[in-house]
């Protein structure tokens, strides 16, 4: 029997879109075998976890030095992101015309989805963002962002299917990033968080490993996100936590994908590189992380509430950090307030009841979908 061959292109900016991709297709039988496309952070995620993966020119927004998307630059640079763009669609046409998927399953990723449609293969793509989020305080903003929303409803609707790895309504966690859009609304289905299942023996060993003292709450702090966006933050927690460091088992991950594995001590502070164990959200039982929605699922679906210090001008991250605050399953925290207000949230977390109570039911809610397996469905659709 011939392997069906799928085409995973994903987003390549923070590593939230390749481990989605990844985990989805690591699910996939051996009657099927699978490449990938990504660029930057995404790229080196997947060739770090043994992965066939093309590299594509990066197509993102402009930073700032001290990490902080620009939107200035980014606008600026726009003539360049077309172009880079364009060259997109040459690439995809010629690769997937060489390459001859029978399923392209896109993450975040268009031109690949306008190339499927010309070439007649069928197409998936999975998003927790479909509107561009404009940083203006007027009334054009939203005129702005709903003209740009349907113009990209309208070519995210040549995918044969349009998956949100979310709750539904009213319970969406990125539903400021996707609601409202009419020419997209008939043609997408939520299908839960994208998570791995939790191997609870191996949490127990991770423990023991790291040699966690029984007796005190831990804390887990993933820094991720582009490159840029992570020195500045690394180092304003660590100043913070380094003055709790005695009441608390603290482990951070830098979010380097292709850094040490190893841990270090930073006094009583256990720093990784880059955390080789996914099963870090179920050990901890706080969470202080970017907005990046696969984060947040993670999160949720382990039950544990969280900080979340979304990146500036994010505006997907600056979100979907409002809205787990407004359910009451963590605090929003700008990042300038980190030295007057991180350790008041923390002990906000530990002391108010609200927050673990909320969070288990969200988690009990997560517990009706299977992303992974509703994927798996979607691809045997097509490709069977």
């Amino acid at each position: 029997m011939n392997q069906k061959n799928i085409y995973f292109p994903t987003f390549g900016s923070g590593i939230g879109h390749a481990n989605r991709n990844l985990l989805i297709a690591k699910s996939l039988n051996k009657n099927y075998k699978y490449f990938f496309s990504s660029f930057s952070d995404g790229y080196e995620f997947l060739t770090a976890n043994g992965m066939q993966c093309k590299k594509i020119p990066k197509i993102d927004v402009s930073w700032n030095k001290d990490g902080t998307v620009s939107t200035i630059k980014t606008v600026i640079s726009m003539p360049k992101l077309i172009s880079i763009f364009l060259y997109h669609l040459g690439y995809e046409f010629n690769l997937i015309s060489k390459q001859k998927p029978d399923l392209i399953f896109s993450d975040s990723r268009l031109s690949p989805i306008l190339c499927s449609k010309r070439l007649d293969v069928p197409s998936i793509v999975i998003l927790n963002q479909i509107k561009l989020l404009i940083r203006l305080q007027n009334k054009r903003r939203k005129k702005l962002e709903q003209i740009n929303a349907e113009l990209l409803g309208r070519l995210w609707n040549y995918a044969n299917e349009i998956l949100i790895p979310d709750l539904p309504p009213p319970n969406t966690i990125c539903i400021e990033n996707i609601e409202g859009v009419k020419s997209i609304k008939n043609n997408i289905e939520y299908i839960g968080f994208i998570s791995r299942e939790i191997d609870y023996k191996k949490t127990d060993r991770i423990k023991k490993e790291l040699k966690l003292v029984e007796n005190k709450p831990t804390i887990y702090i993933q820094i991720s996100g582009p490159e840029q966006s992570r020195p500045n933050i690394y180092n304003n927690i660590i100043k913070q936590m380094k003055s709790v460091q005695n009441k608390y088992n603290i482990i951070i991950s830098k979010g380097n994908p292709n850094g040490n594995t190893e841990p270090k001590k930073i006094n009583e502070i256990i720093v990784f590189e880059w955390c080789p164990f996914k099963e870090m959200f179920q050990l901890s039982d706080c969470m202080i992380t970017r907005g990046g929605h696969s984060t947040i699922g993670n999160s949720i679906t382990c039950g544990k509430p969280s900080i979340i210090i979304p990146i500036k001008n994010q505006t997907e991250q600056i979100q979907n950090a409002a809205k787990i605050e407004k359910l009451g399953l963590g605090i929003n925290l700008d990042e300038k307030n980190i030295h007057n207000s991180l350790l008041n949230s923390i002990n906000k977390i530990f002391n108010e009841n609200k927050f673990i109570s909320n969070v288990e039911k969200f988690q009990n809610l997560t517990r009706e979908y299977n992303g992974i397996e509703t994927c798996k469905k979607k691809i045997t659709k097509y490709v069977s």
